[in-house]
């Protein structure tokens, strides 16, 4: 039977939005004990990027604590003296860290309770979903898409928010039993750890070059308008403390940009869009005392009026760039292949393991893993044939173990996905390359 809390068993604490009521978080948690639960409130779709608009904090001994440290930054940060001692619990890990990195903390020890579902193979890994199926108990997630920058905060949204916390220890002790139990520890530490390392940077907003499309763009000119409409959208995004693509959609700014020739035009129909849909332009806005309507304007006249020699460089691959994988079973069958291969291989293991194959790879990796066996494979046995002692015995699946381990290695997957994926993998390239790689190489 599964019990929904409505409401923290210790009642609802209060909102520590002044200096002092922060000053004394400190003290709190240091008469506690063990491991931190973290969560945070977030309202990147309603303010300019992703930072925490209310954080969530409970340990043993030290009860649930809220913060606002919109409010309150300075004291905020200098909480990263007590919390940056302390192991963190969090569910979810990459999508809180970098709104409290930036405030500057950081976990001396990082534990994610999501890791954890997804190594023991759980069907759900959301909070929600594990909190019934692993302490049998369920609460609300009801919330999560509100709009937490709105002061005042009511009742309601403060519950839901500490509920967030109140079983995240308990969660996460289960949690770790259990993956002890099927000798999955190692694999959890090693994955909270790679969490850690890519995911604990500060909040930013994204360059112009990262925009969705711009890829796509090979000419100086059209480029020349997507950095300078960038550049417009993010000024008045940053004096209204709006999300980027609610001044401008970037998918206008591709339509502009594609098309240096009808560039004013183009422009002139997305100001004339009517209605108020996200990504249309307000004429509300200003960008260093103009109009944003002047200054979109302004910013496609100038691109178009950029002196050639100034104008952005595309993005060149240098050679290195994976093709589509869709034009592989024609035009690269080996790299098709090798990637049907790895495919098969990793289902197989995950479905041993019982646990989905992205945990384990995620396809975008498999691909470029067998892009890269596909093109450099042979090249390494031919080269270990031109140097190997005369007098050493070929040992072309022993050059070829290191070469994809190495290859594994190098696209960031940690040593027990190594170790599971290398020797299916290792026996898919030697198939695909011969069924004796090294014959006629000596």
């Amino acid at each position: 039977m599964v019990t929904r809390i409505t409401a923290p068993a210790d009642g609802l604490p209060p909102l520590r939005d002044t200096p002092a009521s922060v000053a004394e978080v400190a003290g709190i948690l240091a008469r506690g004990h063990g491991p931190v639960a973290v969560d945070t409130e977030r309202a990147s779709s309603y303010r300019l990027d992703d930072r925490a608009f209310l954080i969530q904090l409970r340990r043993a001994g030290s009860g649930t604590v809220l913060i606002d440290p919109e409010t309150v930054p300075r004291e905020t940060r200098g909480l990263a003296t007590v919390m940056n001692g302390l192991p963190w619990v969090l569910h979810a890990a990459h999508t809180d860290l970098p709104c409290l990195v930036s405030l500057g903390w950081r976990p001396a020890e990082l534990h994610d309770t999501q890791i954890a579902g997804k190594l023991l193979g759980l069907g759900q890994v959301g909070l929600a979903g594990m909190l019934e199926e692993m302490l049998g108990v369920t609460v609300a997630k009801d919330h999560g898409r509100d709009d937490w920058s709105r002061r005042p905060l009511g009742t309601d949204l403060l519950t839901y928010a500490v509920l967030d916390v109140e079983l995240l220890l308990d969660l996460h002790d289960e949690a770790r039993r259990r993956l002890d139990e099927a000798g999955r520890a190692a694999w959890y530490r090693q994955e909270c750890s790679a969490v850690l390392a890519t995911a604990a940077h500060p909040v930013a907003v994204p360059g112009w070059r990262e925009l969705k499309g711009v890829g796509a763009l090979t000419s100086p000119r059209s480029l020349a308008l997507v950095q300078r409409l960038w550049y417009v959208r993010t000024v008045a995004a940053v004096g209204a403390d709006r999300p980027p693509a609610t001044v401008l959609a970037t998918s206008d700014i591709i339509a502009v940009a594609s098309h240096p020739a009808r560039a004013r035009e183009t422009l002139a129909a997305v100001l004339a869009r009517p209605g108020r849909g996200r990504g249309r332009p307000d004429r509300k806005l200003t960008v260093f005392g103009t109009s944003l309507e002047e200054a979109l304007h302004r910013a496609v006249d100038d691109a178009l009026g950029e002196d050639p020699a100034f104008l952005p460089v595309p993005f060149r691959s240098r050679g290195t760039a994976v093709p589509d994988h869709r034009t592989w079973r024609e035009e690269y069958p080996l790299a098709a292949e090798i990637s049907d291969g790895f495919r098969a291989c990793a289902e197989d293991v995950a479905g041993d393991l019982g646990i989905g194959v992205d945990t384990l790879i995620v396809m975008k990796t498999l691909r470029s893993a067998a892009w890269t066996c596909a093109t450099g494979a042979r090249e390494v046995l031919l080269r270990d044939a031109r140097l190997r002692d005369p007098d050493v015995d070929p040992d072309p699946v022993g050059v070829l173990e290191d070469f994809v381990t190495s290859v594994l290695d190098q696209r960031g997957l940690r040593p027990w996905q190594c170790g599971l994926l290398a020797p299916g993998f290792v026996a898919t390239v030697a198939d695909a390359v011969g069924g004796d790689p090294g014959a006629g190489l000596d």
